[in-house]
């Protein structure tokens, strides 16, 4: 979906929840539809990888080689934070390097914290399964009938909105002191710790540096990284792109609540591009609101670089 579309519908959504602040019952009916889109969404995410599941079955070896690389990018993002978290806490320099900026605590933390995360995942998890189910069992005959493509990003407008009205109606509340301006470098460290991680996966993997740093250029845009790698013939590729980056955003999702307790913006590194919109939600609820703020830019910037990333790798 156009960037500036998405931009618009959270910007209309924020306006209108400035204006409508004081409604109690708007504000309300907000908070009650926003989840509800949100396991929509997951929902038709799930039916997305049942309508594609022949491209995951058809070889089993790049199955678990596109997965396998997504699930490690997923761990090494992990160790990075909990290792920059381990020397702050040693140089007794909290809240004050770009990774880990001021913010205040996560409102899930407390008892129960780790029960709740462990029923989020669950939350998605479900959800995903759920439209991988029923979509799995439709008669091929009515699956013309469905686009998720279309289904989906009616679902991201109305969701862009609900958030951008919670913004809204939060927005007095908001320390926007908190994003401080290396805040500003976010995408572009993930999109250098990406590439790494792909030169690095490349040389293990032995599919090659360049073959490796490409499978993480698409930085969770599933649809365009694959589609850019298949116009230059490199079909193998696009296919292993296409399931990495799927699961780049999956894996994100689902750890979206573990990895906010590690940094409140370990999640947006996890979401990549899809941090503008699919992360968005999980963003919200978990990292703070202002983060939310981040999260967009981040995935803006992201998703502006995927293009010229692989024009540039690919020559």
């Amino acid at each position: 979906m156009d960037i500036f579309v998405l931009f618009a519908i959270l910007t209309l959504g924020a306006i209108l929840g400035w204006f409508c602040r004081q409604v109690n019952t708007l504000v309300s009916i907000n908070r009650q539809l926003t989840p509800i889109s949100i396991w929509a969404l997951l929902a038709v995410m799930g039916a997305k990888l049942a309508q594609h599941r022949s491209l995951f079955t058809s070889d089993l070896k790049i199955l678990l080689l596109a997965i396998g690389s997504s699930a490690a990018l997923t761990i090494v993002f992990f160790l990075v934070f909990w290792v920059a978290r381990a020397v702050q806490k040693i140089c007794n320099k909290k809240r004050e390097t770009l990774s880990f900026p001021k913010t205040p605590p996560n409102k899930s933390a407390g008892s129960g914290r780790g029960l709740r995360e462990i029923y989020s995942v669950a939350i998605s998890g479900g959800c995903i399964i759920t439209g991988f189910l029923l979509f799995g069992l439709l008669p091929e005959t009515y699956l013309d009938f469905f686009s998720t493509n279309k289904i989906t990003d009616w679902l991201l407008r109305a969701m862009l909105f609900l958030i951008g009205f919670d913004l809204g109606t939060e927005l007095h509340r908001l320390d926007l002191r908190l994003i401080t301006p290396k805040m500003l470098l976010v995408p572009f460290i993930n999109i250098a710790l990406s590439l790494a991680f792909g030169l690095l996966f490349g040389l293990l993997s032995g599919i090659g540096t360049r073959n490796g740093s490409l499978l993480t250029a698409g930085m969770g845009w599933y649809s365009l990284s694959s589609v850019l790698l298949a116009d230059r013939g490199m079909m193998m590729l696009s296919l292993l792109a296409f399931i990495h980056n799927v699961f780049r955003e999956l894996f994100a999702i689902l750890c979206a609540p573990i990895a906010a307790q590690v940094s409140p913006i370990l999640p947006i590194y996890l979401g990549g591009a899809t941090s503008m919109d699919v992360m968005l939600p999980f963003v919200q609820r978990y990292c703070g609101k202002e983060n939310t703020l981040v999260s967009f830019y981040s995935g803006v910037v992201c998703s502006i670089a995927v293009l010229p990333l692989i024009k540039i790798i690919a020559v």
